[in-house]
This record gives structure tokens, sequence and C-alpha cells, in this order.
């Protein structure tokens, strides 16, 4: 990351995260299946979808389990734009189908789309536990997706083991690629009464907000507004909170990050992460 642009508010960028709140109420999780399996073989008269039998919130798209939770919490955010949702959803599940690593493809040839995803423990034991990962911190792991134009595509273990390279060589690659992406950001920054940043908000809504965290330089970049180390929190993939690691700012985000984990879609984790000249750890 070369260049961080900061727009500063004088009132706290948390107001403008907040009006971000899903209405969780009036369709359950049930109707909401419901809802799919009567507007997609409609719409899609080709794809193969049934109930998955291993998950209780999931369905089998040709073969293949789907987890509904994240497209739910994004249909919450905008109800009335439910079947559009839901068709964008069907669209790019077919799309990273076709776009899927194991349809050929050498290192040298998709190197260049090789981007981190920060999963979790919950999601490497279950659907990503096939995908190439390695451990970050205590509860999330890096993953590896092959980005396309509107999807992305996890690398398999088959496919890492045929490119003949190793799991550095590939982490190497998705870093390098995350810093081009990211050289130039702008950034929602919050001061206090006295005018001193307490907080900075990366929101560029590219889905690799949450895997800014793992830039190299984020720490030599933010630390002469945050102070060394700071917090950070990815509550969703499409957030990245770096705020003071003092009692009072992290008292002000704590219970939002929480809030914003429980709600939103895409979520990653709810705990604090600290942000150190070393790199990363688990926030005491």
């Amino acid at each position: 990351m070369c260049h961080v642009v900061l727009h500063f508010l004088r009132r706290v960028a948390i107001d403008r995260w907040r009006t971000y709140t899903p209405r969780m109420d009036g369709l359950s999780r049930e109707q909401f299946i419901e809802e799919i399996v009567k507007y997609v073989p409609a719409k899609f008269p080709l794809v193969k979808l049934a109930r998955s039998p291993s998950q209780s919130f999931a369905l089998r798209i040709n073969g293949a389990d789907q987890p509904l939770e994240h497209l739910y919490r994004t249909v919450l955010l905008r109800p009335d734009e439910m079947r559009h949702q839901i068709e964008r959803w069907i669209v790019e599940l077919l799309r990273a189908a076709e776009n899927a690593p194991e349809h050929g493809g050498s290192f040298e040839e998709i190197k260049d789309r090789i981007l981190p995803m920060i999963v979790t423990d919950k999601e490497v034991e279950g659907r990503h536990h096939q995908t190439l990962t390695q451990p970050l911190v205590a509860g999330l792991h890096v993953a590896y997706a092959i980005d396309s134009d509107r999807s992305i595509a996890y690398i398999p273990h088959p496919q890492f083991a045929a490119w003949g390279v190793s799991r550095d060589d590939v982490h190497e690659v998705a870093i390098s690629n995350l810093v081009a992406r990211s050289e130039s950001m702008a950034a929602q920054a919050a001061q206090d009464e006295e005018g001193n940043i307490t907080l900075i908000l990366f929101q560029t809504g590219d889905g690799y907000d949450a895997s800014r965290v793992l830039l190299p330089t984020l720490h030599e970049r933010l630390r002469e507004h945050l102070g060394s180390p700071f917090a950070a929190a990815i509550p969703n993939r499409d957030i990245l909170l770096c705020f003071r690691n003092d009692e009072e700012t992290i008292g002000r985000v704590k219970g939002q990050v929480e809030e914003d984990y429980r709600k939103m879609p895409h979520q990653v984790s709810d705990k604090l992460l600290l942000v150190t000249a070393d790199g990363l750890a688990p926030h005491s």
C-alpha cells in the first residue's frame, strides 16, 4: 500500500458505518429457502437444485452444497431487491464453476489473479477444507482465491499440488497482487475533539477490505496517525477498521464490531486484532 487518502470527519466515522444495519425481521430462514426453491427453477431451468442433505441452511446447486447465510443477510439489507440478489447469486455460482481452477491453468497463467481471503476455523472445517489455506491467528486462516470478473474460486489442494510451487510462493503472489490493488485508497478518518485521528475505516467494496489487514505496510503507513501498536477489526469481508489501542476508543468500537459481525453478510470475526511492527496478533 503506497498511498492512503484520508477524508476527515469531525463526527466519528462509525456513524457512517452504522447506516448499514440490516432489517432482521419479516423473513425467516425457512421462508427464504422456500423463495429460492420457487424462483430459481423458473428463472434457471437447467440448474439442478435441491435441499442440502448435510447442512440445515444450504441448498445443493448442481451437485455442490452452497450455504445461504451470506445471501440471506444480504437480502435482509434490501428485501425489496430479493429476487435480483438471488439471481445475481446464481449467476456468480455458475461463473465460478466455469472458471474453477480444476478446469485448467498453470500457476504462471493465473498467478496475476490470485488474492488472499481471510476465512474462519468453521469455514476451513466446512466447505473450505479442500482449499489451500494457512493459519493467520487463532480462529482465522488465509485462503487463496482466483479472482474473475464477478466471482472467485478458491484454490483446491490438487491444483496446488499440480503447480509444483510452495505455499509461500502462492502467499507471496497473493500479497503482491493485493498491494497492487491497494496502491491508492480512500479512507474515512475519525478525529477526537483535539483533532487527533482515532479511527480509520477502509470500505472500498471490492471484496478484499478485510484482507487488507494483511498488507505488509499497513503498520508503517498508519502508525503515525494511530500510534503503535494499533488495533484492527474485520467483522465482515467488506470492512477494515483500524483504531487507537486505548481503552476509550476500544470501548466505543468493540460493541459495534460485534453487532456488525452478527448481522452483516460475509462475516469474518468479532474479535479484535493488534497490528504491530512484527505483524498481526490477537488483541488481549
